[in-house]
């Protein structure tokens, strides 16, 4: 006799929930930390993270996942966080892009050694990443400029010296740089070094004629055109000398060519 019952629960739990709080798809630069990204879930007991660059790790906590650290390779990478335990197969994605430090090339010209007022070998440089380049350290008459990936430099210098130039490029990601060294030589020059007068003599045919010196500088040879017959003209040391004793009359003009 009587009013019999009996009774029960049944608990049914939500699937797992996962919310991005912070970061999430970024890019950054190579070997530059990446923003810090966290995602709150609900129902889960862990998370595994699969896909990550190497140096960027994740891990859960409290109900948080977590994911960081510097990136020290470049490309691509989509990330995956799957939460574990709790119900449902509940998952969440992103993107790291991890973009490679800026190159530069040399690719014609570099360092060279030309005279001045003569033009330099264009010099060229190939680059990527950049989106400009800054040239600095070039001789006056010489310029530099940067487009579509190249970097050129060319022009007539104007002074004379050894002027060490760098190329710094500018936007992308890291500091990179590319230098080289114009050598700009000075013309020659030749100057009278014995005594005033000497280069316009008179003197008897037969007799020595007094020694005419002639200081140089930058040439590696000289030639003496136009002496008369029994006078002679040699180079040596930087110093052109023109010697002997004429054997013929006349009015010689002579040239000295370095």
């Amino acid at each position: 006799c009587g009013t019999v019952t009996a009774t029960g629960t049944i608990t049914v739990t939500p699937n797992n929930t996962i919310t991005l709080t912070a970061g999430g798809t970024q890019t950054k630069c190579i070997n530059n930390a990446i923003t810090t990204t966290t995602y709150t879930t609900t129902g889960a007991t862990g998370a595994t993270i699969t896909g990550l660059p190497t140096g960027v790790s994740g891990s859960w906590a409290s109900n948080t996942v977590t994911i960081s650290g510097t990136p020290t390779v470049s490309g691509a990478f989509t990330y995956t966080v799957t939460l574990t335990g709790g119900c449902g197969t509940v998952t969440a994605t992103g993107t790291i892009t991890v973009t490679p430090n800026n190159t530069i090339t040399l690719t014609a010209g570099g360092t060279q050694t030309k005279c001045i007022n003569n033009a330099i070998t264009t010099t060229t440089y190939t680059t990527t990443g950049a989106t400009g380049a800054t040239i600095t350290g070039l001789p006056t008459g010489v310029s530099g400029s940067w487009a579509s990936n190249t970097v050129t430099i060319s022009g007539t210098p104007t002074v004379s010296g050894a002027f060490t130039y760098t190329v710094t490029l500018t936007g992308g990601c890291g500091t990179v740089t590319a230098t080289g060294t114009i050598t700009v030589t000075p013309n020659n020059t030749i100057t009278l070094t014995s005594a005033a007068g000497t280069n316009a003599q008179t003197k008897c045919i037969n007799t020595a004629i007094t020694n005419i010196t002639y200081g140089s500088t930058g040439a590696t040879g000289a030639t003496v055109t136009g002496l008369p017959t029994g006078v002679t003209g040699a180079f040596a040391s930087n110093v052109v000398t023109i010697s002997g004793t004429p054997t013929v009359s006349g009015a010689f003009t002579y040239t000295v060519t370095l």
